[in-house]
């Protein structure tokens, strides 16, 4: 490997850039931390393919802890890092189709329906690459903020009610962009059109209003405006039909999955995997990419020995039934890799959850509640006194 090309000295210049106004961590901007630095990798749609797992997991044993984070965006972290990793690992992501663009390493976030294709809903993975292609093929877009979000479902209501700022509901009677009905089953290229316009036209309002919103919840009448200059742009009139409701605790599914029971659900414990459970998963991927969810577990499709793959995970580790404590713990990072949390929350966590079996339980560090996921129901909160919880 050279020792240093235009990338990686980009990827230098930006590591330790912390003065910015948006903060969000990347590949080329690492976030410090207590135990050294963050690298957030961006997986539009959750998907990754076998290569890309191994070399994750090689990275995380070169560079970082061992570990691989899942987040509740779909993507993945690898913690514990050096301050000249950036430029090493915008190398490696960069030659693993990982980091297509420097310039909007920040701005792909996307999620989409984990299971969408799986079990007779639209398959979603041709609109997910269209739209990270897109969005990166198009300069202004680079300047959304890391918060904004976009999410692609697939007419069950689980991405839907995460809080993205453009939502495509996409179902087998017509797809729905933020109210507005796309005519006719709409091309995966209609759809990623009508998104980005979305995006845009946030941008000009953001503009317009001051330039300090993150997300088009933070605009005044963000959501009217942007109904409305989207319509007008694309002469799209808004959906006839009522917006399906989403459910405040959306289904988690567990194990296998499909009509012929060919695909897996593994649970991440406490959303984090080794380097050895990384690379086993990369064995399991066969013809499709593996499916990162928002509530920190692996899909793994077209399985030819499922109930074997079922079988091994358990050993090594993984949640693979509704008994599972992961299935609904997750916790914050805690001590000792954040200076701001008050408790070792990732040791802490399994009693919490155990105590409250059937509830969605959240052990935070501090106040901040950093990756607490929409649907808690147990709040678990570090403070200098001890824990506090709300919900019960």
């Amino acid at each position: 490997m050279p020792a240093t090309s235009p990338a990686a000295d980009r990827a230098a210049d930006l590591a330790v850039d912390r003065g910015a106004a948006d903060r969000c961590p990347g590949v080329l901007r690492l976030a410090e931390a207590a135990d050294g630095y963050l690298a957030r990798i961006r997986l539009p749609g959750g998907l990754i393919e076998a290569g890309q797992m191994r070399m994750l997991a090689r990275l995380a044993g070169e560079f970082g802890d061992g570990r691989v984070e899942l987040t509740s965006r779909g993507n993945v972290q690898l913690r514990a890092l050096a301050a000249g990793a950036a430029g090493p690992l915008t190398e490696e992501l960069t030659r693993a189709g990982l980091l297509p663009s420097l310039s909007h390493d920040r701005v792909r976030n996307v999620l989409a329906s984990p299971l969408a294709g799986l079990d007779g809903s639209p398959d979603l993975t041709g609109i997910v690459r269209a739209l990270d292609a897109a969005l990166c093929a198009r300069p202004r877009l680079a300047e959304l903020p890391g918060r904004f979000l976009f999410a692609v479902d697939d007419g069950r209501g689980d991405v839907a009610g995460l809080g993205a700022d453009v939502t495509a509901r996409v179902g087998t009677d017509g797809t729905v962009v933020n109210g507005l009905a796309i005519p006719g089953r709409g091309s995966a290229d209609e759809v990623v059109a009508v998104m980005l316009a979305c995006a845009e036209v946030f941008l000009d309002e953001a503009a317009a209003q001051g330039g300090t919103a993150w997300r088009i919840a933070d605009l005044t009448d963000g959501d009217e405006r942007v109904h409305a200059a989207v319509a007008a742009r694309l002469g799209l009139a808004a959906a006839t039909q009522p917006t399906p409701a989403v459910s405040q605790a959306p289904s988690r599914p567990v194990g296998l999955v499909g009509p012929d029971g060919t695909a897996a659900v593994l649970l991440a414990p406490l959303g984090r995997l080794t380097s050895a459970q990384l690379t086993w998963l990369a064995g399991q991927v066969t013809r499709r990419p593996a499916r990162i969810t928002p509530w920190r577990s692996v899909v793994v499709p077209d399985l030819p020995d499922a109930a074997r793959t079922l079988g091994e995970a358990a050993r090594l580790g993984f949640g693979v039934d509704a008994a599972s404590p992961w299935l609904r713990l997750t916790a914050c990072a805690g001590r000792p890799g954040c200076a701001s949390a008050l408790a070792d929350v990732q040791a802490d966590a399994a009693e919490f959850g155990a105590r409250w079996p059937d509830r969605i339980v959240h052990v935070s560090g501090c106040a901040r509640h950093c990756g607490r996921p929409a649907a808690t129901q147990i709040d678990v909160t570090a403070t200098s006194q001890g824990y506090q919880v709300a919900g019960v």
